[in-house]
């Protein structure tokens, strides 16, 4: 009689939803002074929004649950928006809708799959302080055999998505193709082995509108296999294969760059041969090929992890590396080890470590330099990111968005230093590059000549600490190079290294419990391309239990000075933070940050302050949330100010 009753053209089996309004305010204001003397310019913008949605989210099924089971959901929107700049203000009001629907066919069956389509409006954050409204399509299938229809099972998925939105300083345009199948075989206890197949187009219109965006294609392919095994009497060894190989082409609106096609193989194998003596190995194989640049990379390493007792632990390793390009050819073989001891004494336990490694490197240069296309690094704030090369070539460096739609503009949206032979990249506050922002930096680099050397390093470690109140410590660095031919076009780098600091927490009582700890750090770097001085310091505060039974504190200060000698990009930087967080009545969770960040120590300085206060209240299926947040940067005499505002409340039901 139940079964008879499943059987229905239609039947709806839940409903759920949730309606929410929202409110948004984000404005910057944006100084620069003028040369000579003149008076500078002021901008500010102003964006505000709000936003009114409700959501319902049906689920039902036709004839039968596991024959087509539909979840279809959707609801209005209603916006209002003002945006204020110089020139004047413009608003804007519409009626927008989300909807997204799925229908899975046989969700019980060896062979199932569902149909998808979603048209949503979510509101994202692009980068700390910075939202936007954006508009998602989405729609595809996917598909699944399963056993024990076939031994190996099967899933397929195809979907085409676009992105669209804009704000004060960021526009996303990006049209999405995927196609991705994957298959899976277990072995059982040995194992299992998973290959995946991945197709990718992307159209891309995305930047900044304060610049010029070029119309990009991408094309990408994908093929991975990932094989993990298990094997001996007692499952002692662990073997992990891993294959990919990669194509990816950008067309552009000025060009093209040329395809890329890489290769990587990786194997590794661990033993474990008792509770003392543990093996392992691996082999590393890498290529990449686009136009003119070519390289391969042959890795291998063995070695063993020895535990006499309890107290004593050693390493031994050998090494061997083949780098092959069409500018040079690099080789290095070397060995590795390590002993660390460790003993409680009368107060506290010591512990003492060394680590030794000797190489034989030797390099044959055909040409001078050599390119790098694509390095990817994330400009977060006003801090350096490094390049991975080292002796960039001056006037090579080109920085581009992820979508290669945009090229940045040095000294206008980032800047470059160089200290010693490394080269960084800095983002300006006043550019179009915004934090925590992915780019990829094209650039060349100095090969360095054909010349060969050996270098052994060493390392002594030792510290005492006492349970985790206290901790001291000193580390011993050298690192010795010797030229046995050859004629490099840079010097080789001797270090000698001295680091010894001391780190304290210590707990109190004082009607309420309360932490006080903080640290101290000194290194002397003597080596020969950039030696420097190094000090960092902090101090905190922390309390354990809500202070007069409102909330917790927490108050630190830092500050980390480093002193080169052979360049002005130095660092002294001093910074305060300040946090309290409180659950009140009611469910009523509140807190508040507050940090502070100076930097003195390059030619050019910077600032941050960044406070926020935060707020949110649930009570059954009701919620409100508020965010509050200023941030306030500086570079040199060009200042930046961002304040954001952002109330949500949301009923469930």
């Amino acid at each position: 009689m139940c079964r008879a009753q499943e059987i229905t053209p239609f039947r709806l089996t839940g409903v759920e939803g949730y309606a929410t309004m929202r409110y948004l305010r984000d404005t910057f204001v944006t100084e620069q002074p003028a040369a000579g003397g003149a008076a500078g310019s002021r901008s500010r913008q102003s964006q505000g929004d709000m936003r009114e949605e409700v959501f319902i989210m049906t689920h039902s099924y036709a004839y039968h649950p596991n024959l087509v089971s539909m979840d279809i959901g959707g609801g209005p929107i209603l916006q209002r928006g003002t945006f204020t700049t110089d020139a004047g203000d413009t608003g804007s009001q519409g009626m927008l809708y989300n909807l997204t629907g799925r229908a899975t066919i046989l969700r019980d069956k060896p062979y199932r799959g569902s149909l998808f389509y979603e048209h949503l409006n979510p509101t994202l954050s692009i980068a700390p302080g910075q939202v936007l409204t954006q508009e998602n399509n989405r729609y595809g299938f996917d598909f699944s055999l399963l056993a024990p229809v076939t031994p190996v099972p099967l899933h397929l998925d195809a979907s085409r998505s676009h992105f669209r939105g804009s704000g004060a300083d960021r526009i996303i345009d990006d049209q999405i193709d995927r196609f991705d199948l994957r298959a899976s075989r277990s072995y059982g206890t040995f194992g299992s082995t998973q290959l995946q197949y991945q197709v990718t187009r992307q159209e891309s219109m995305s930047g900044s509108p304060n610049a010029p965006i070029q119309a990009t294609t991408s094309n990408g392919q994908g093929l991975n296999l990932d094989s993990r095994f298990q094997f001996g009497s007692a499952r002692q060894y662990d073997l992990l294969n891993l294959v990919t190989i990669n194509t990816q082409n950008y067309t552009l609106t000025q060009g093209a760059l040329p395809e890329r096609k890489d290769v990587r193989v990786l194997l590794d194998l661990r033993g474990r041969h008792s509770d003392k003596l543990h093996t392992f190995g691996f082999y590393n194989y890498s290529g990449s090929n686009q136009g003119d640049l070519a390289s391969t990379h042959n890795s291998m390493t063995a070695g063993m992890s020895y535990w006499p007792n309890k107290e004593l632990a050693t390493t031994l390793s050998l090494r061997a590396d083949d780098n092959q390009t069409r500018q040079f050819a690099a080789t290095s073989r070397g060995i590795d080890g390590s002993a660390r001891y460790q003993r409680p004494l009368l107060a506290g336990v010591g512990q003492a470590s060394y680590a030794f490694r000797y190489d034989q490197r030797g390099q044959q240069a055909t040409a001078n330099q050599t390119s790098v296309i694509g390095e990817p690094i994330t400009l977060t704030g006003t801090t350096s990111s490094t390049l991975a090369h080292q002796r960039v070539t001056a006037g090579s460096v080109l920085v581009s968005n992820t979508g290669r739609t945009q090229t940045f503009v040095e000294d206008r949206d980032y800047t470059l230093t160089v200290v010693g032979l490394d080269t960084r990249v800095q983002r300006l506050i006043g550019g179009n590059i915004v934090d925590g922002q992915d780019v990829l930096v094209d650039y060349s680099y100095d090969v360095g000549g054909t010349y060969s050397y050996t270098q052994a390093d060493q390392t002594l470690n030792v510290n005492w600490g006492y349970r985790n109140y206290v901790n001291v410590y000193f580390r011993r660095f050298d690192a010795a190079p010797h030229l046995t031919s050859g004629a490099p076009l840079f010097p080789l780098n001797t270090v000698r290294s001295n680091l010894y600091g001391a780190r304290a927490d210590f707990p109190f009582k004082l009607g309420f419990e309360l932490t006080i700890g903080g640290g101290f750090e000194r290194e002397n770097r003597s080596e020969t391309i950039a030696p420097y001085r190094r000090t960092a310091n902090d101090l905190y505060l922390q309390t354990e239990d809500p202070v007069f039974r409102t909330g917790n504190i927490r108050i630190s200060t830092r500050h980390t000075k480093v002193d080169y000698e052979n360049s002005v990009q130095n660092v002294n930087l001093t910074g305060y933070d300040f946090r309290y967080w409180s659950r009140l009545w009611f469910g009523l969770e509140v807190s508040a940050d507050a940090s502070y960040e100076l930097d003195t120590g390059s030619p050019v300085p910077r600032r941050r302050i960044a406070d926020s206060l935060k707020a949110k209240w649930r009570y059954r299926k009701a919620s409100l949330t508020m965010d509050f947040g200023r941030t306030r940067e500086s570079q040199g005499e060009f200042e930046r100010t961002r304040t954001l505002a952002q109330i949500l409340a949301r009923r469930d039901f």
